[in-house]
């Protein structure tokens, strides 16, 4: 459990104890109640973009790059391209 201090508007405050009356609850049970339902419906989809990210290998990262150890006439290239390839 985490205690915090929070800081919320005059207007916010007003809405937050007229709902603790309403309900019959103290400000501290609804606000926590709030608290929860908002931190999992707006938070948790962030969590999970970010850890989806970081858990994301680039798809060539750790590859090496392929080296054609060949001649004109053994590679499928045609020998006009030949020349640009090496370049």
């Amino acid at each position: 459990m985490i205690s915090t201090n929070i800081h919320l508007s005059q207007k916010s405050q007003q809405i937050l104890i007229k709902a603790a009356a309403f309900k019959q609850m103290s400000v501290e049970d609804i606000a926590s109640e709030i608290l929860n339902e908002v931190i999992q419906d707006k938070l948790s989809s962030t969590i999970k973009e970010t850890e989806t990210k970081l858990k994301c290998k680039q798809t060539l990262a750790g590859t090496e790059h392929f080296i054609f150890y060949g001649t004109p006439e053994e590679s499928g290239l045609p020998t006009n391209e030949w020349d640009r390839s090496k370049e």
